[in-house]
């Protein structure tokens, strides 16, 4: 009797070993073939970015696991679609598509943070509007390829002439506004003086590779303290005077509106 039951006994150790192993296998197979590769998914989820590369997903031996992470891929490719045609839309929506300089609502919108900044902390800053000189001639003798080409190099010459801190953008036909952060109008004064000499030196080149002389016109107003409109309306007025002074100058408006030309 005590044998039959000792043999009872090992019989079923033996099969709670064995159930202890197929369920240890397959925790191990369902860990390894679904929860793990469940648990990555989760991480690649979690870390999805449109900017990002293309998630690392290593092909998954089940068929729904793989089918899901396939989804992934797509769905990360039509992310970076959409985030592409988002950045384009953005560039359109805020650049010159000529000159690739930021349009004059964008233009406006950076000058007003910069005058906000400047005003909250005491700060000198200077505005100022350029037009480049008998630029209607230049379109009707030589073409309006020619004066797209003007526009650019000035546009370029800008760029690489200004300083990192200032703003520039087109204002309209050949019209440009500055805005001079941390800069009192005698800096602006310079700066802008910089830019025509550079602008001499380096003319626009036409199709048949000679240089077109071309000049530019600065009006300038100190607004530090003021409001934008009233600074750029300053700006404005003493531009008008650089072109009635004979043009190819700057001017910088006085507080009460009177310009001082600068040849």
């Amino acid at each position: 009797m005590s044998e039959a039951v000792e043999q009872t006994r090992y019989k079923l150790v033996l099969n709670l070993v064995l159930v202890g192993v197929f369920l240890a296998s397959a925790l191990s197979i369902l860990r390894r073939y679904l929860i793990q590769p469940l648990q990555h998914i989760h991480r690649v989820l979690s870390s999805l970015d449109a900017r990002g590369p293309l998630p690392d997903l290593s092909s998954a031996p089940m068929a729904e696991i793989h089918a899901v992470e396939e989804a992934i891929v797509r769905f990360h490719a039509t992310l970076r679609e959409n985030e592409d045609v988002r950045l384009k839309l953005e560039r359109l929506a805020t650049t010159d598509g000529l000159t690739g300089l930021p349009n004059r609502r964008h233009f406006l919108g950076q000058a007003a943070e910069e005058m906000a900044r400047a005003l909250r902390y005491g700060r000198p800053i200077t505005v100022g509007i350029a037009d480049l000189d008998h630029f209607k001639q230049v379109n009707d003798r030589f073409g309006h390829a020619v004066g797209d080409h003007v526009l650019q190099s000035f546009a370029n010459l800008v760029a690489e002439t200004l300083r990192q801190t200032d703003r520039v953008g087109r204002y309209g036909g050949e019209e440009f506004a500055f805005i001079f952060p941390e800069t009192t109008p005698a800096e602006a004064l310079r700066l802008t003086g910089r830019l025509r000499q550079r602008l001499a030196d380096t003319p626009p080149r036409l199709p048949d590779g000679s240089a077109l002389p071309v000049t530019v016109s600065f009006g300038l107003a100190d607004a530090t303290g003021s409001d934008l409109e009233g600074s750029l309306a300053q700006a404005d007025s003493a531009l008008y005077q650089a072109k009635g002074s004979g043009r190819d100058r700057c001017v910088l408006a006085s507080p009460d509106t009177r310009s001082v030309p600068q040849p």
